[in-house]
């Protein structure tokens, strides 16, 4: 039975409220502090006059899947999106390239102050992506939810800063993914290729293990690589797959449903 229109509408209001549930939660949980031993990490060798080499090193692939991605929205798949999803998709591109320097700043000599410029450009990375699934499902014209998200996810690291709470940043980026991932399973885009958002989830899953198990991971390869390096790599990998599905992409058809 096909989706009607009512029922997608439907669908989208459950999602709305749980957008809005995860915002009161952010503002009413308990504080939670920024833990200092998250800056202890595995790999803290230096190279070619670079301290923790592997770390800051690993940050290139950011910039370059990020430039990929500014080129690729000239090309005709992408110019054939309506102007929301498509801008949103070109912030999260240049979010991944502002990344590439913000984690490589940090990693350089880690600290608290160093990782908000680590998280900031990474707010402009998994909000615009949100505002992207969102917009092509539901035919937003209106770019004001890409600015919203956005200021959102920059105002949840600004706030960490000021207060020393980072549970709002920790539900903007956990919810965003929760968003996105229902979205996938309940809202029909009309675009092709949406399939290859699987592998992508899939390797951010992959990043947020090894970055949970850096230090085993290190010691398991014998001082070849640590788990972080691995995450920076496999998040790097995951926004391949977003580029190559917005390279493949056609716009629906009977012989493309």
């Amino acid at each position: 039975m096909a989706t009607t229109a009512p029922s997608i509408r439907g669908r989208a209001y459950a999602l709305a409220l749980l957008a809005a549930t995860l915002l009161v939660l952010a503002l009413i949980l308990p504080p939670f502090a920024q833990p200092q031993h998250y800056h202890d990490f595995a790999d803290q060798r230096g190279w070619l006059g670079i301290p923790n080499y592997g770390n800051v090193a690993s940050n290139a692939m950011f910039l370059v899947v990020g430039l990929a991605g500014l080129l690729a929205t000239r090309a005709t798949a992408l110019r054939a999106m309506d102007a929301a999803p498509r801008h949103a998709y070109a912030w999260m591109f240049a979010g991944l390239v502002i990344t590439a320097f913000g984690s490589a700043y940090y990693h350089w000599a880690p600290s608290d102050a160093r990782l908000v410029w680590d998280r900031l450009p990474m707010t402009v990375v998994f909000m615009p992506l949100l505002a992207a699934t969102y917009a092509e499902r539901l035919r937003w014209r209106s770019e004001l939810p890409l600015v919203l998200l956005t200021v959102l996810g920059v105002g949840s690291v600004a706030y960490w800063k000021l207060s020393g709470n980072l549970m709002p940043y920790l539900i903007a980026q956990g919810g965003s993914i929760l968003l996105i991932l229902l979205a996938l399973v309940t809202l029909p885009t009309p675009w092709t290729g949406r399939r290859l958002l699987w592998p992508a989830l899939a390797c951010y899953a992959v990043a947020f293990a090894s970055e949970k198990f850096d230090v085993a991971i290190f010691h398991a390869s014998r001082g070849i690589i640590s788990g972080h390096t691995i995450k920076h790599l496999a998040a790097a990998a995951a926004f391949y797959f977003i580029l190559q599905m917005l390279r493949q992409q056609q716009l629906k058809t009977d012989k493309h449903s």
